[in-house]
């Protein structure tokens, strides 16, 4: 028998097997000498050969997913910043788009009370506690006069002198057109606490500074939401104003105010995936950024992540691939073995986060959802406000009614107060039945109005039907306007005063004709217009001098509308122009 392996072979002077066994070769044996046994080739070099190509062929395999990993952690990473840097910048213009809407309401409400009333008012305080209560993340509600005196604050009531004109969200809403402004963090003077300032400059009706509406929010809301995402992990989010003021950082530089500007967070170019690397002017620690402007808003929310946690985390996946690989590189059957481990821990990475990203939808879904049922909670108040707006006019109009008929001289008096009365119901009705009650379809209620005083001065729709035509025809031409409550009700009643002035001295002595009512917009202005062809008013030129009630109302609306009007004679009849800038 012959040695199949190196390690085998006879060496030189050996004998056949036979021969060692001591027994005489069979017939037909050969007997070889030792010196002519071949040797067996030795396998090291092959060996060898399949150990370097089995290195070389794991080293590849190896670099190739070292490579391959390095651009998924970077991709994921960029895709993760871009994602949470749109939940951030939903959550702040849900938040800051419901304050904006809180400070146009103080500043109405300090319009109708007025400066002198406020200070003593109890019932404008529980308003303002009202906003207050609804709204969590606010610390409170301020609302201060031209002089920089704070008039009341939902902290206390009676609310102690207190001089903020040193504030910079009082100085800067000193000149007109600063819109919403959002401030650097504080402290409160009455509790100590660090606050955000939102505040809006607020104006009286001919352009005039009048005073300064102001939420103070708290910052610990925004950290606790914060800090709810992404608890514990390496991430950096910020609120920063569009002239690059730090408002909010989350972790905290350090344990005081959060201040400082950073313009250089807002003006580094991004790349095609919207992020960028940025050695932070904060700390110090170079990140990869995502930015967001918030809408409507000189507001920025910008996310970023620490680049050393994620080289760290390709470093710690990578050094795990190279143990593995070691052992690899003994056997070419090992590379399979590690490819698939590989795909198991990359397909097991995959599936955390995307649980990850799940919950991160689900939280984002529930914030969302109780900020929508918040901004339906408040559209369901103003209905039901104006509803009984309706009703309590209906209820005053009643009261004048019977009034009216137990005191005869007083019925022309008491019909006109009726007839306003009415105009304002009449637009509240619409109101409450409007799909969205913070805009007036203007047309739809000029259009209602003048049927109304028409069925009030010739009868209603049932005499015309009976063939009795009524003298005086009603023609309308209203294109759809749009505007705020604010600018619908003087609107409103400057129509009924000027309709109801047309049927009473237009046509006189049962005299027929066309009176008009036209509403369009030119620009950002709204147009009404109301012409008659009666007998005209020979002193057209100078209507706005005399001093009848209506007159003077039809000034008073227009002052309050920031508007201008007109009458001017047609031969036949007058022409009443109303111009005023829709809200």
């Amino acid at each position: 028998m012959t040695a199949s392996a190196p390690d085998h072979a006879a060496p030189a002077g050996a004998v056949s097997s036979t021969v060692l066994a001591g027994t005489a070769p069979a017939p037909g044996d050969v007997v070889h000498d030792a010196a002519s046994v071949p040797l067996i080739p030795s396998a090291g070099r092959p060996v060898a050969a399949l150990l370097v190509m089995s290195l070389v062929l794991t080293l590849l395999v190896f670099g190739w997913a070292a490579w391959d990993h390095h651009r998924r952690v970077w991709d994921d990473a960029r895709d993760q910043v871009v994602d949470v840097t749109h939940v951030l910048e939903e959550h702040a213009g849900k938040i800051f788009s419901i304050h904006a809407a809180s400070l146009r309401y103080v500043e109405r409400l300090v319009d109708d009370a007025g400066w002198k009333e406020i200070a003593g008012d109890r019932r404008f305080y529980d308003r303002l506690r009202e906003i207050w209560q609804a709204s969590p993340e606010l610390e409170g509600v301020w609302v201060v006069d031209p002089g920089g005196i704070v008039r009341v604050n939902t902290m206390q009531w009676p609310a102690p002198v207190l001089d903020v004109s040193d504030r910079e969200y009082f100085r800067v809403h000193l000149n007109p057109g600063t819109g919403i402004y959002i401030g650097q963090q504080l402290r409160g003077r009455l509790s100590g606490a660090p606050f955000l300032p939102v505040s809006q400059r607020m104006e009286t009706l001919d352009g005039h500074f009048n005073g300064v509406a102001q939420l103070s929010l708290k910052p610990d809301y925004f950290i606790a939401f914060y800090r709810s995402l992404f608890s514990a992990d390496p991430k950096t989010m910020m609120l920063i104003r569009e002239d690059g003021a730090l408002l909010l950082r989350e972790p905290a530089a350090s344990d005081g105010l959060q201040q400082g500007s950073y313009p250089e967070l807002l003006r580094t170019p991004a790349d095609a995936t919207g992020t960028f690397i940025l050695t932070s002017p904060v700390d110090g620690v170079e990140r990869l950024y995502a930015r967001r402007k918030v809408p409507d808003l000189p507001l920025f929310v910008v996310y970023g992540i620490d680049t050393g946690s994620i080289v760290r985390d390709w470093r710690n996946r990578t050094l795990v691939y190279a143990a593995v690989a070691g052992p690899a590189s003994l056997a070419l059957m090992l590379v399979a073995g590690i490819a698939f481990r590989r795909s198991r821990e990359l397909a097991r990475a995959d599936r955390i986060l995307r649980h990850a990203n799940t919950l991160l939808e689900a939280r984002v879904a529930d914030r969302t959802r109780h900020l929508d049922r918040a901004l339906a909670e408040r559209e369901v108040l103003l209905r039901d406000t104006h509803h009984r707006v309706k009703n309590n006019l209906q209820v005053v109009s009643s009261l004048l009614q019977l009034q009216s008929g137990m005191h005869p001289p007083l019925r022309p008096l008491l019909g006109d107060a009726l007839r306003r009365i009415q105009a304002m119901g009449l637009l509240h009705e619409q109101l409450h039945r409007a799909s969205n009650v913070d805009v007036v379809q203007l047309d739809r209620v000029i259009t209602a109005l003048a049927r109304e005083i028409d069925n009030i001065h010739q009868g209603d729709d049932a005499q015309a039907e009976a063939g009795r035509p009524r003298p005086v025809a009603m023609a309308l031409d209203a294109q759809p306007v749009e505007t705020d409550l604010t600018a619908s009700v003087p609107v409103t009643l400057v129509l009924n005063e000027v309709l109801s002035n047309a049927f009473k001295h237009a046509y006189p002595d049962g005299r027929t004709g066309t009176l008009s009512v036209s509403l369009w917009r030119e620009g950002d202005d709204g147009v009404l217009t109301v012409a008659d062809d009666g007998v005209g008013m020979p002193d057209a030129g100078t209507i706005p001098s005399r001093q009848s009630l209506g007159l003077l109302l039809i000034d008073a609306f227009t002052r309050q509308l920031r508007g201008r009007y007109s009458y001017e004679a047609t031969q036949p009849g007058t022409r009443f122009t109303l111009r005023f800038p829709l809200g």
